[in-house]
C-alpha cells in the first residue's frame, strides 16, 4: 500500500516536482524522461505536473531555468584591484560556483545543443545575457549592449571549459582557471581601462 502524501503548500509541492525532474534530466534526455515517470519520481499525481506547469516541456523549460542561472553568491572584494586581477577572481568566483552548484548546471548548460528549440535557446540566451551582466560589473566595465555582446559568447566557452574539467577530466581546475582568465580579458580587450580600479 503506498504512503499516503504529505500536503504541501502549492510552491513547496512546485518545487518538489522540480527538483525530482532536475534528478531525472541530469543524465537522461528531455525525450527519454515521460511525464509518468516525472510524476512517480516527484511523488505526485500526473495530473499535478500539468496543474503546476501546464505540460511536460514547460516543466523542462523551469528545470533549465534553475540549472543555468548561475547562483547569485556575493563576489569576491575588488577593492584596488587591477583588471587583470579582477579577471581572475571572477573566474574563480565561477568555477567555486560550478563546482557547488555541481554537475547539473554543466550537464543542463549544454541542453541548447541536444533539444535546440527556440524555447530553450531563451532560456539559455537569458542566461548568458545575464552572466555577461554579472562579469561587467566585477570587471567594473559599464554594462553596455556592445560589451555584453562581446562577453555572452564567453558564457559557451566557460560551459565547455567546465564540462572538460568536471566531466571529462581533461583539465585541472589551474588550467581551467587560466584558460578562462586569458579569454574574459581578451574579449574585454579594446574596452579595458589601462589604470587601477577603485
Amino acid at each position: 500500500m503506498p504512503a499516503p502524501r504529505l500536503r504541501l503548500a502549492p510552491a513547496e509541492r512546485r518545487q518538489q516536482i522540480i527538483d525530482a525532474a532536475r534528478v531525472l534530466y541530469s543524465d537522461r534526455a528531455y525525450d527519454d524522461v515521460s511525464t509518468a515517470e516525472l510524476a512517480e519520481a516527484a511523488g505526485v499525481a500526473r495530473g499535478l505536473i500539468n496543474h503546476y506547469f501546464g505540460d511536460k516541456r514547460e516543466l523542462f523549460l523551469e528545470v533549465m531555468r534553475g540549472s543555468i542561472l548561475m547562483p547569485t553568491q556575493a563576489l569576491p572584494d575588488y577593492d584596488g584591484r587591477t583588471l587583470e586581477e579582477r579577471a581572475r577572481l571572477t573566474m574563480d568566483w565561477i568555477l567555486n560556483a560550478a563546482t557547488t552548484y555541481g554537475q547539473a548546471w554543466v550537464a543542463a548548460s549544454g541542453a541548447a545543443n541536444l533539444h535546440g528549440a527556440s524555447d530553450v535557446q531563451a532560456v539559455v540566451d537569458e542566461a548568458d545575457d545575464r552572466a555577461a551582466r554579472l562579469v561587467l560589473d566585477a570587471l567594473g566595465l559599464p554594462d553596455s549592449p556592445h560589451l555584453r555582446a562581446r562577453l555572452r559568447p564567453m558564457a559557451a566557452l566557460t560551459k565547455a571549459v567546465c564540462r572538460e574539467w568536471l566531466q571529462r577530466k581533461t583539465y585541472s581546475r589551474d588550467e581551467a582557471l587560466d584558460l578562462l582568465t586569458d579569454s574574459v580579458l581578451l574579449f574585454v580587450h579594446d574596452h579595458a581601462p589601462t589604470k587601477e580600479l577603485p
